[in-house]
């Protein structure tokens, strides 16, 4: 297996995806194509002008103001277009895209699922992995759909499709169709195993509570009484100027809500939820279910510990690929959220990742929510997480 990535910068789509295009071999045709890019440029000529160079399997999606790109001659942590090439002539790849407008959200799954395998040209072989690119909102329902088709065993990674003002101008798809509202997933049968790792980089405070009403994603109460008005007082009033509603995503970034999901490696972990706002009934909307009678820890995190995750977490998958394999290159899911934050120190994060793998592809997307896999074998949707697939060559 061979990988390629390759960035550009440029206020115009044609001359952005001409500039990338024009970094690949010329000779040779990816096995999948995975396209990310700044949701300011228009995502169906992006897809015209490489299918019309490209025959080849793609997956894209949108990535908050940019995307994440390191190569061995260039990086760059806000690239307008950043693409991952994967050369695997004995591996198998396919892809499928179904809106979700059109049916529920998990018959949307179920059907981009086996489209995927289908594409794949191996369709009754298990895959080592799929990767998806979701539309926000309905996240928990896709996972269940993938399940209803490979079951609960197949890693599930990926990422659901941002764009810059939260406005709904995201995309997701595939070299025939996409969208905003469309769920794509990607069959990957590597010559060699993948390694992945799925983390929050958060540490859990001494504060907790217990969800005790919930109405679909909004926590109606915890402890028994206003959920934001117990979130505020476990929280020393970090949210005290908006209890009588409104957003408070900026606000709450940096202390998350998180479930202790248990590990055989004996150490917790913890899949995080993201309060963006305050209810006008004094509830918590988050970007990700939970249910009653769940225990929730206050979490705990730091500008220099957002920064320090990307390089950790792309070593722990790198660690988790089969013994004695070099990576060949990384796909990186970073919180969108997280990004905001450490704006401003996002050229730190980059000299971080660079020093420590500086001649290895690795292309990433700047997401409204993350799907990934821990230890415990159970696929999951978590808000400001971050996960890292690493190919061996």
């Amino acid at each position: 297996m061979d990988i390629e990535v390759a960035w550009a910068q440029n206020d115009s789509t044609d001359m952005l995806v001409a500039n990338v295009l024009r970094q690949l071999p010329e000779q040779r045709t990816p096995s999948i194509l995975f396209v990310f890019f700044n949701a300011n440029h228009n995502a169906e000529l992006i897809r015209h002008i490489i299918n019309t160079r490209l025959k080849t399997v793609i997956l894209m999606a949108s990535s908050s103001h940019g995307a994440f790109a390191n190569t061995p001659d260039s990086a760059n942590a806000a690239a307008d277009l950043t693409v991952f090439a994967v050369y695997d002539e004995q591996g198998h790849y396919g892809t499928g895209s179904v809106s979700v407008t059109d049916m529920s959200a998990q018959e949307a799954a179920r059907q981009a699922t086996l489209a995927a395998l289908e594409n794949s040209q191996v369709p009754y072989e298990a895959p080592a992995m799929l990767w998806c690119a979701m539309p926000s909102g309905c996240e928990e329902a896709l996972l269940a759909g993938i399940a209803d088709i490979v079951g609960e065993h197949i890693p599930v990674f990926g990422g659901t499709i941002a764009d810059n003002d939260i406005n709904g101008d995201w995309f997701g798809g595939d070299a025939h169709q996409g969208g905003c509202d469309y769920v794509t997933i990607a069959a990957l049968y590597p010559s060699q195993a993948p390694g992945a790792s799925y983390s929050s980089g958060y540490s859990p405070g001494s504060q907790a509570c217990k969800v005790t009403a919930v109405q679909a994603r909004n926590i109606t109460h915890l402890n028994n009484a206003p959920a934001a008005k117990v979130y505020n007082g476990l929280t020393q009033n970090s949210i005290g100027s908006m209890l009588a509603g409104g957003s408070i995503l900026a606000l709450t970034t940096l202390q998350p809500l998180g479930r202790v999901i248990p590990s055989p490696a004996g150490l917790p972990e913890y899949l995080l939820s993201h309060p963006d706002a305050v209810t006008a009934q004094g509830g918590l909307s988050l970007f990700s279910q939970v249910e009653v009678d769940t225990n929730l820890v206050v979490m705990q995190g730091s500008v220099e510990s957002l920064i320090e995750r990307a390089e950790k977490v792309i070593a722990n998958a790198i660690a988790l690929l089969p013994d004695q394999s070099e990576p060949a290159g990384v796909l990186l899911v970073y919180c969108a959220g997280c990004m905001f934050t450490v704006a401003e120190q996002l050229p730190a994060m980059l000299a971080r990742v660079r020093a420590r793998f500086p001649a290895l592809p690795i292309a990433g997307i700047y997401t409204f929510g993350e799907q990934g896999r821990f230890l415990d074998g159970h696929n999951r949707h978590g808000n400001l997480m971050i996960s890292a697939v690493a190919f061996a060559k």
